[in-house]
Parts: C-alpha cells; sequence; structure tokens
C-alpha cells in the first residue's frame, strides 16, 4: 500500500479551456479548422472539453502549440500527462487559474496500464545545449538522431533551471507522454471540421480492455457536484449502451470501476478537514470523495408502473392526433419521426425500460420511451401526438420527458 502523500500510482491527463488564438495555428481558414476539429466549439470551455473525450471514448493526441508552434518534439503529435498528486495539482491549478493554461478538469488512469499502452515518462533537458534542430516548423520540430533518437523526441521537454533570461523548469509536472502505437486499435471515431465521420489516433481509455487495450478503470475530475452529476450521467448512459453513437465500444467492467472526484471537495477537505490520505487518488475512498455510476434496482412494482404509464400516453396521444387530424388533415410539412425522450438514465424506471426493450438507447445519454403512436408520414402529426405522450409519461413516471424530432 503506498503511504506516500507526494508519490502516486495515477496519471493524469488534465483539460482546459481552449484559447483558439493559441491552440489552432494555421496561415488559411482551412488549417484554423483542422485544428479546431469539429467535436467541440473552437472556445469550449475545459469541461465541454473534458465530456468530448467522455463521448468519444479516449484522449486524441495534440501538438501542445505555444506561440504558433508544437511544443511536442519528433514529428508527431503526442499525449501528456501528469504524475503530480492531486491535491497538489489542484493547489497548482489554482494559483494558475488565471493563466489560461491549467485548469481543474481531466481524467486520470493507472500508471502501470498508461506505460503497458505505450507512455513513457518526459525526459527534462539535454546534455548539449544550443543545438541546430534538423527541422523547426509550426507542426514538426525534430533535433538531430544522434541528440536523441527520433521515436524518443515526443518525451522531450525543454529545460533550463538555470538561465536568467530564458529560464523554463516544468519538472513539477512529472510529465509523462505517449503517441499512438497500434494504428488498428489507438483510435476512436470523430466528425472532423468538414462534417466527415471517420476514425482518428487517439488513446482508447473506455475501450478497457477490449481490442487488447490494458485499462481497467479511470477517475473523471471535476470542480463542482453539479458538473459530477452530469458525468455521471453520461458514464451510466454509456454504461447501459454499451458503446457511443460512432459504434466505438465503451467496456461496461471498465466503467463498473470508474470514479467520478469533486476536486473542490479534495482542497477543502484537505485544508479544512486535515484529511491528508485526500491528497492522492488512492486515498480518496478512505475520505469518502469518490462518486461512480448509478445503476439502481428497479422498485417492485415497475412493471405495473410502467405499464400504465405508456397505456395513458398512447391514449393522449391518440386523442391529440384526432384533433390535429381533424383541423388538418395529415399534414403537408415536412416527412419525419418524433420520439418520447429522457435524459435521466440514473432513474431506476429508465434503466428498467430499457432493459425489458420498452425504451431505445441511450444515444449520447438520450432515450426513446416506446409508446404505441398512430404514425405518418407527417413530421407535424408524428409530433402532435408524442408532445402529448411527452407530458403524459412526465406526470406518470415523475421524470422529463421531452419530444425529439428528426427529418425522414
Amino acid at each position: 500500500m503506498n503511504m506516500r502523500h507526494d508519490h502516486t500510482k495515477w496519471l493524469t491527463h488534465f483539460v482546459r479551456d481552449r484559447i483558439p488564438e493559441q491552440d489552432f495555428p494555421g496561415q488559411t481558414e482551412e488549417e484554423y479548422l483542422y485544428y479546431a476539429g469539429g467535436e467541440v466549439d473552437q472556445d469550449a470551455c475545459a469541461f465541454d472539453v473534458l465530456s468530448a473525450i467522455i463521448r468519444l471514448g479516449g484522449i486524441r493526441p495534440g501538438y501542445s502549440f505555444r506561440k504558433d508552434r508544437t511544443t511536442i518534439y519528433g514529428g508527431q503529435p503526442a499525449i501528456c500527462a501528469t504524475e503530480m498528486p492531486l491535491y497538489s495539482f489542484a493547489d497548482y491549478a489554482r494559483s494558475r487559474s488565471d493563466s489560461g493554461k491549467v485548469s481543474a478538469y481531466g481524467i486520470a488512469f493507472l500508471k502501470s496500464e498508461f506505460y503497458e499502452a505505450g507512455g513513457r515518462p518526459a525526459i527534462y533537458g539535454l546534455s548539449q545545449d544550443n543545438i541546430q534542430m534538423v527541422r523547426n516548423e509550426p507542426t514538426c520540430r525534430i533535433l538531430p538522431d544522434d541528440v536523441l533518437p527520433v521515436a524518443e523526441q515526443y518525451r522531450y521537454v525543454a529545460y533550463n533551471p538555470s538561465s536568467t533570461s530564458s529560464w523554463i523548469d516544468w519538472s513539477h509536472e512529472r510529465e509523462w507522454r505517449w503517441i499512438p502505437q497500434d494504428p488498428d486499435k489507438d483510435e476512436v471515431w470523430v466528425v472532423d471540421h468538414n462534417g466527415i465521420m471517420g476514425p482518428t489516433p487517439a488513446l482508447p481509455l473506455f475501450k478497457g480492455k477490449l481490442d487488447g487495450r490494458p485499462f481497467t478503470k479511470v477517475c473523471l475530475i471535476v470542480w463542482t457536484k453539479e458538473e459530477a452529476d452530469r458525468v455521471q450521467e453520461m458514464l451510466t448512459g454509456f454504461y447501459l449502451a454499451g458503446s457511443n453513437n460512432y459504434g466505438t465500444p465503451f467496456d461496461r467492467k471498465l466503467i463498473e470501476k470508474s470514479k467520478i472526484i469533486i476536486l473542490s471537495d479534495i482542497i477543502a477537505s484537505v485544508e479544512n478537514g486535515k484529511k491528508l490520505e485526500a491528497q492522492t487518488i488512492e486515498g480518496l475512498e478512505a475520505a469518502n470523495l469518490i462518486h461512480s455510476i448509478k445503476i439502481s434496482p428497479p422498485p417492485k412494482n415497475a412493471a405495473k408502473v410502467v405499464e400504465n404509464a405508456i397505456k395513458l400516453a398512447a391514449k393522449a396521444a391518440k386523442k391529440a392526433q384526432a384533433e390535429f387530424f381533424a383541423k388538418h388533415g395529415r399534414g403537408n410539412g415536412y416527412c419525419g419521426f418524433a420520439h418520447a425522450t429522457t435524459t435521466d438514465v440514473t432513474n431506476p424506471m429508465v434503466q428498467y425500460m430499457l432493459d425489458k426493450n420498452l425504451a431505445a438507447g441511450p444515444f449520447d445519454g438520450r432515450v426513446w420511451i416506446s409508446v404505441p403512436l398512430g404514425r405518418e408520414q407527417s413530421l407535424d402529426y408524428n409530433e402532435a401526438g408524442c408532445i402529448a405522450a411527452a407530458a403524459s409519461l412526465t406526470k406518470s413516471l415523475g421524470i422529463n420527458v421531452f419530444v425529439e424530432t428528426r427529418y425522414d
């Protein structure tokens, strides 16, 4: 058992708010959009960036641009992680919250499993100074091979703690880095800046041990209880679905073992509660500071309650569609579909309906409840019935049910 508070078995990949003018250099709009991608807004906040990692099932390598050039050497992007204990980083992030370079959101994984996946500790500094680079371009900086083999250059971090004019020292971050090892395994599917879906290199954490990957659990790090609840809903949804909307598999065993950490609770526990064990992820369970996904057994009367709720919803929908038909016929607008939808995947009644095939999904956290409706080509006609059904289900089941439409 690890008893040191300055050492941990975990590595953490922290994310921050996107800063367009720093993160996405390029001489043309096409280059700019290429680096920005199509999955999150160009100026997305750190929580949205973390949510995208969860939703996509893994972390994509980055160039870590500074002053319009990559800080990753060797000619390819990498994933960076820190070995700093959780409280140490929380305090560090708090002290640099206005710098735009550090945030309190991230995803942690076991060091041993990251190593097995190909991750290695960073190399701080070299034995030689004033090295002439072989290539020094915005996205490709390569050192001479006799200084450091190209295959290892992604690990290099510039280091000069003695200079007064060009001081640089990031060694306190205890950084590790990773580059893709197997193009057939190290990938997730994404939508790019042109709206085209396809595979892209990534560390596929949520595949767990599927496809021969080594990961058994992760920890998601957020700042507030409200954000933790949102992450809990996302993880629970992917646990129930077994994959995301792009077909990327999610290992249920990994999600079962994964935890959610509220960083503000860590700071309060250490500073106010004097719980030193809460400085590391290993000590959080003893300090009662971790949260997990929410799979709840249904109440004993679930079958009767759901059956009655669906009958009432179907009756309300039939009445609403009859009224619509009396006024508008079958409708002359667009063709399409309407679904009675909920995002409350942690609710035991919703989980019961999914288990009994009375609902479909989750689709990125959205569940379509199966209600017998009169179906026509008209979207307006279908929507009229679905609105009534959703209102009835909300009342009967005590959950928020809304209407989701899509064109045919």
